[in-house]
């Protein structure tokens, strides 16, 4: 999708927006303007826009494309609290570990970032299997969330996951009797994206 489609989309889709504060013909200058290439929205992240890369595969890395769905962008800090003798009223956090869930990604299965998925399945694998120097197989994962204008060299946020492998990937169930679109899903572990403080 253009950017100019994205534009015309959200005009159609929110009316709400031409407003006695904000009439009509403002929204249609924002539109005109975007497709002449100005930039009036601001770089708020989409949801639905995020690709994935894999550093540290190849010369350049390897791009396994744009994803519908990413869970598990979350951070724990594990602490314990703990009470100073004679003191009840008051707990102090006693600072334990820092976790890091698995993230899932999911989405239709296309050929040219599905191959890239099953490429980088492949490396893995062998690396598993050949009992060779483990730490081969993580690798940092970058998910960079894109804005509006969808320029992968300007995401609004990025999160590396250090030393990060798929420890599972599935495909779509398939049948006769079903007309639904092919989807994939893939699951990494990894050791955080919290860059150390220097």
């Amino acid at each position: 999708m253009s950017f100019s489609d994205f534009a015309s989309a959200a005009q159609v889709a929110l009316p709400q927006v031409a407003t006695p504060s904000t009439p009509g013909s403002l929204v249609s200058s924002i539109v005109s303007g975007a497709r002449q290439g100005a930039k009036p929205f601001r770089h708020l992240g989409l949801t639905m826009r995020f690709k994935v890369d894999v550093l540290g595969v190849g010369s350049q890395g390897l791009g396994l494309g744009l994803w519908t769905a990413c869970e598990g962008l979350k951070v724990d800090f594990k602490f314990e609290p703990v009470h100073s003798g004679g003191d009840y009223l008051n707990s102090y956090a006693l600072p334990l570990n820092v976790s890091y869930p698995p993230v899932t990604l999911k989405r239709a299965m296309e050929k040219k970032h599905s191959d890239a998925v099953r490429s980088w399945l492949n490396r893995v694998a062998a690396e598993w299997r050949g009992a060779g120097d483990v730490s081969k197989i993580g690798k940092i994962v970058t998910i960079s969330l894109l804005d509006v204008y969808l320029d992968p060299e300007e995401p609004v946020a990025t999160w590396n996951l250090h030393n990060a492998f798929p420890s599972s990937w599935s495909g779509p169930s398939m049948g006769a009797k079903t007309n639904d679109i092919a989807t994939e899903t893939l699951v990494l572990e990894h050791d955080g994206f919290l860059e150390p403080m220097t």
